[in-house]
């Protein structure tokens, strides 16, 4: 979330400030914890990210933590003062409180275990996806994250499960699973960075191809039929795993 926001803002308070009448530099400054830029994404992914860095002039501070945020900036733990009008705090990931009322366990994020069927352990007749729901994605040992890879196929079978079971037909469910993992990071104008694998090690494709990847799946895969036809909505509603994306062409 922090990469893909210091990518953008740089383009976009420009042109606010355009806007505005103003005159005055834009500067945006990435702080993390981690010492390189980008780490969790894996090393393929680590020359298409500073690039995009360095293209929007974002600058990188890392290794180092914030030791307090205030109307006029932000003080690191080394005692360097930051001056900053507008600070953003990205700071990760946390289920709906709604998922701990089910009075059953929840991991560190706050979500419910479920089984491969998405029915919540210890809750009868109670199905989770998304957010709110950790379930095992493969059998290696992985678990599911908190994106919409795994949100939307999950709704589809939590869907698809809780039917036949409120129909009497409880042997018609099916079991959820989702062995392949992608992530396709929005680098701002630069472009984006695809990357397969749990341990993304490897680089699918980079720039203009990847953005427009990411731009089918946030405007196209993850959004419902819109034309309200019978038949586009209950294809949609099919509790079926989608393939990874395929590159798209930048035109």
């Amino acid at each position: 979330m922090g990469l893909e926001l210091a990518c953008e803002l740089p383009a976009r308070l420009a042109a606010a400030r355009d806007r505005a009448g103003g005159t005055g530099p834009v500067r945006t400054i990435l702080i993390d914890r981690a010492p390189e830029i980008g780490r969790a994404m894996g090393p393929v992914a680590a020359p298409s990210i500073r690039a995009a860095l360095a293209a929007a002039g974002v600058t990188f501070i890392g290794g180092a933590e914030i030791r307090t945020i205030d109307p006029d900036g932000v003080a690191l733990a080394d005692g360097t003062r930051i001056p900053a009008r507008t600070v953003v705090c990205a700071t990760g990931l946390a289920a709906s409180p709604l998922a701990a009322q089910l009075g059953t366990s929840i991991d560190s994020l706050g979500r419910v275990p479920v089984d491969p069927y998405l029915h919540v352990t210890g809750c009868p007749d109670v199905y989770a996806a998304g957010d709110v729901a950790t379930a095992a994605a493969d059998g290696a040992g992985h678990r599911t994250v908190m994106s919409c890879q795994h949100a939307r196929p999950m709704g589809r079978f939590a869907g698809h499960n809780a039917v036949c079971t409120l129909a009497g037909r409880p042997e018609r469910r099916l079991r959820f699973s989702a062995p392949e993992y992608v992530t396709v990071l929005d680098l701002g104008d630069w472009g984006a960075v695809y990357t397969a694998g749990w341990d993304r090690d490897t680089l699918v494709s980079s720039g203009a191809a990847a953005k427009a990847t990411k731009r089918l799946i946030n405007g196209s895969r993850i959004y419902p039929p819109l034309d309200r036809d019978p038949a586009s909505i209950r294809a949609a509603a099919a509790p079926i795993l989608q393939a990874p994306p395929a590159t798209q062409s930048p035109g």
